[in-house]
């Protein structure tokens, strides 16, 4: 529909809801299309609405301040869809003075929210817009919704750009300066230990693998290893104590075991197995996951190695 036909549409509706001729329909149209007189009144059978909540955001305030600023009080309104829409909208753009057959330069206040069906117009408009729909027989096809106080809003953004002191937030927890402690799973003994994993050696996990080696000689080494391991009993138990004093256990293992036991020598400077390492991060019930060869993933904190790794280098 044309711009033409649109006009002479509204003016056959306002016609039709007033009895008046074509002519004098016409006049009182385009009368009302001049700003009315600045009313805080709300017509009866209107029922201004609270903003909707997507224009609440701090984003927007800084265009609904200046909107304001530039226009004065300011309205959000809304034609529903159905039967004479386009009538019923022209109405409404006709009493805030923006129909389409105006010059742009010569329309007032009216621009669409985000591709919604929301116009922002100017408040001053309502008594207009509520007297040419009630005629119409219309008036409950009308929406109108306040605009947010960009003025008075909370947002720390926007009492900054308004000059204001922010409002405290919620004040964050402070870091201990000594991180708590996380309780472990209970210590084992290192005979339940070689119990649950047959294989466990002071070598690692089984025993080396040689070219042309019999289960038989392999089974015979791992049993020399096993008793090699539990030889070693008093060093392993102290180390398993000193690494749950000093690395938390986290619940994915990650951290391999020989890597582990080359860190742990480091630190303590003396040498370790990587069958005793595997045996202690056993007693101490850190989390394991079994992979090929000899080795384990231990479930170990990474920040805690970090420290251990950085705490030797400065004193190395």
């Amino acid at each position: 529909m044309t711009r033409d036909r649109r006009h002479k549409a509204a003016i056959r509706t306002h016609q039709a809801a007033t009895g008046v001729s074509y002519m004098v329909a016409r006049r009182q149209l385009d009368s009302l299309g001049s700003p009315a007189a600045t009313s805080d009144e709300v017509p009866a059978g209107v029922e201004i609405l609270p903003p909707l909540s997507s224009w609440t955001r701090p984003v927007q305030c800084r265009w609904w301040a200046e909107t304001a600023a530039r226009h004065g009080p300011l309205m959000v309104v809304n034609v529903s869809s159905g039967a004479r829409w386009w009538d019923l909208d022209d109405l409404v753009r006709g009493v805030a003075g923006a129909t389409q057959d105006r010059p742009p330069e010569e329309r007032d206040l009216w621009i669409n929210l985000g591709g919604s069906s929301y116009f922002v117009t100017k408040r001053e408009h309502l008594p207009g817009m509520a007297e040419v729909l009630a005629a119409a027989g219309a008036l409950s096809r009308l929406t109108v919704r306040a605009v947010p106080d960009a003025a008075h809003c909370e947002h720390r953004s926007c009492r900054r750009r308004r000059g204001e002191p922010a409002e405290p937030g919620p004040a964050k927890p402070r870091r201990p300066a000594v991180r708590p402690s996380v309780e472990h799973a209970p210590m084992l003994g290192l005979a339940e230990v070689m119990q649950l994993h047959p294989h466990l050696t002071y070598f690692g996990v089984g025993a080396y693998r040689r070219s042309g080696q019999t289960p038989a000689q392999w089974n015979a080494e791992v049993a020399e290893g096993r008793t090699q391991l539990v030889s070693h009993e008093p060093s392993v138990v102290a180390l398993a104590t000193w690494l749950r004093e000093n690395v938390m256990p986290i619940k994915t293992p990650k951290v391999g075991s020989y890597g582990m036991k080359h860190l742990v020598e480091n630190a303590l400077g003396t040498y370790v197995s990587n069958g005793e390492l595997i045996a202690a991060a056993l007693i101490a019930s850190y989390p394991h996951r079994y992979i090929t060869g000899p080795n384990l993933l231990l479930g170990m904190s990474a920040r805690d190695i970090k420290r251990i790794r950085a705490t030797r280098q400065a004193t190395g």
